[in-house]
């Protein structure tokens, strides 16, 4: 059995409430093992499709730790009267996985992003952690025919940490397909638009910016093609007012 970490349920969800430190103390131990974790970092847009759609809410349910990633799940978890510890962001706990793994001596695939993006950003991470074992990158915009051979060409890698940064839940849902079919998987995470961070395509927000949770704002302002994913909050007010109202019947 792994070492557990406390939750609180949200939207019906176990999301992770503990301290980025006891987090990555737990990720360690799980990682000193020969047994596959996998990591969903879901956010108020997430939780509110899921909310929403029994499909999703059951894709989520079979991730190991589901993270606390953006302000708005720490705002619900505050309405609901259950504070979570503190947000972590799903790429800032990628990045600590990438600094371990280099450490450590572990493997990364990275797959997902547009053509050449996923190649690039491992390139950027190799120049910055020298010691990160690179076992192979792939883009995500593949078809459904081409699906065997990208798995083929995971397999065929090896390695004991896989990222896929496809979205939501594209990344779920081949994450949880194929985990199985990948023996020397010891970690797999989604990660969303992080490839397009680590390859150097889109700039994180400034710090003070994340601090006050306000990335998602960041990203959808500098890129406008995100703007229509923002009407999510229609439909996440409402259902935080369901839940609350359900938690106090």
């Amino acid at each position: 059995m792994f070492p557990t970490l406390p939750t609180i349920p949200l939207f019906g969800l176990p999301i992770v409430n503990a301290s980025a430190r006891d987090i990555q103390a737990n990720l360690k131990e799980r990682l000193s093992r020969e047994s596959k974790t996998v990591i969903f970092s879901p956010n108020a847009e997430i939780l509110t499709k899921a909310a929403k759609d029994p499909s999703l809410h059951q894709l989520l349910h079979r991730g190991d730790l589901l993270i606390p990633d953006g302000i708005g799940t720490l705002l619900c978890a505050r309405v609901l009267g259950t504070p979570l510890t503190e947000r972590i962001p799903g790429i800032d706990l990628g990045e600590w996985v990438l600094r371990y793994a280099a450490e450590q001596g572990l493997s990364v695939f990275l797959l997902g992003g547009k053509p050449g993006v996923a190649r690039r950003a491992a390139e950027r991470l190799r120049s910055q952690l020298p010691e990160l074992i690179m076992a192979g990158t792939h883009h995500g915009y593949f078809s459904p025919g081409e699906e065997e051979n990208v798995l083929r060409k995971v397999q065929q890698a090896e390695p004991q940490i896989l990222l896929v940064c496809m979205g939501f839940p594209e990344q779920e849902q081949w994450i949880l397909s194929h985990e199985a079919h990948l023996p020397s998987l010891r970690l797999a995470m989604g990660l969303g638009g992080s490839l397009d961070v680590w390859s150097g395509d889109l700039p994180r927000a400034p710090q003070p910016i994340r601090a006050m949770g306000l990335e998602w704002l960041y990203r959808a302002l500098r890129s406008p093609q995100r703007l229509p994913r923002l009407r999510f909050l229609f439909s996440f007010f409402p259902a935080l007012f369901r839940a609350k109202k359900q938690s106090l019947s």
